[in-house]
């Protein structure tokens, strides 16, 4: 039996955070606290505790040397586990991970203090996938109403390649409410799909929000912004850049699969359209690729 995961990070993670900085802790995952058979990244939670336990003492989130910046960096690994015949992904969140292992479910509880809001979760990757998994990149704002829990803003990063040197990524954040969020939540998985594969690797380092909407130049959404038009059942990204750049984009369903695709084509101030009339209702994930860096968008289909 394989833990599905992706449902979880899509409604349950964004639709049911439970409490309430300005900054990330602990953002670029270099204090590790040492819990006897296993470390996990100060400030987050994993499912090392609940895993640890089984034969050989499994861990799927590791502390590494292979860092972009300081001395280590977070190691997401999905791991098999034959003897209950479970395959668990590498998770860290900045709420707290509540795991069933006998009924294969979990859920995120909390958050930390939020009072603003930021334009772009950004930072620095790695990824090794096996079979067909995804990795995923989230964060979460909310803020209690009444005795509810709404969301103010979110925004996602994901992808389905290989990534052998460390690359930039950044997730733009949509505000659905005019509100201003008390909690904020951040979670990366190493399997965001519903057969997580055993031996794929995320690495995370230098996390960080943004607050502007002129970027700096590394930034890959700088020239980029996407539209979705509900009455023409059209999904829209507009370009432009300064200089002619060679770019694709590929639309995505939660299984990972392209379901749409515009191949690479040098580009400057144009844009590309993808009718989705014939689409089925979910989530989709847009992902434009320009200059070997990526940005990703999600969209809501109805």
């Amino acid at each position: 039996m394989k833990i599905t995961t992706i449902i979880f990070f899509i409604t349950q993670v964004f639709l049911s955070i439970n409490v309430i900085a300005q900054t990330i802790p602990n953002n670029d995952l270099e204090t590790w606290i040492n819990h006897g058979q296993y470390d996990d990244p100060q400030s987050w939670d994993t499912p090392n505790q609940e895993v640890c336990f089984f034969p050989f003492y499994t861990k799927v989130v590791t502390k590494s040397t292979d860092h972009y910046s300081g001395s280590f960096s977070a190691k997401l690994e999905t791991k098999e586990i034959p003897i209950v015949n479970i395959t668990v992904p590498g998770v860290i969140t900045l709420g707290t991970l509540v795991i069933d292992i006998g009924n294969m479910t979990y859920s995120i509880e909390g958050g930390v203090p939020m009072g603003d809001k930021p334009t772009h979760l950004k930072g620095y990757f790695k990824y090794s996938p096996k079979g067909g998994d995804s990795c995923a990149i989230g964060i979460l704002l909310s803020k209690w109403a009444d005795s509810t829990r709404d969301t103010v803003g979110y925004g996602y990063f994901s992808s389905p390649d290989t990534v052998t040197s460390w690359t930039y990524f950044s997730a733009w954040i949509d505000y659905p409410s005019s509100a201003m969020p008390d909690t904020m939540n951040i979670l990366a998985i190493s399997s965001a799909t519903f057969s997580p594969t055993g031996g794929t690797i995320l690495y995370l380092d230098g996390l960080y929000l943004d607050y502007t909407t002129g970027i700096k130049g590394e930034d890959p959404s700088t020239g980029i912004d996407f539209y979705q038009d509900s009455e023409q059942r059209e999904l829209m990204v507009f370009f432009n850049f300064p200089e002619p750049r060679s770019t694709s984009v590929r639309l995505y369903n939660l299984m990972g699969q392209v379901v749409k695709e515009a191949p690479p084509y040098v580009r400057m101030k144009d844009k590309v359209t993808f009718s989705y009339g014939g689409l089925g209702s979910g989530i989709y994930i847009m992902q434009v690729i320009h200059e070997d860096q990526k940005v990703s968008r999600k969209f809501i289909v109805r």
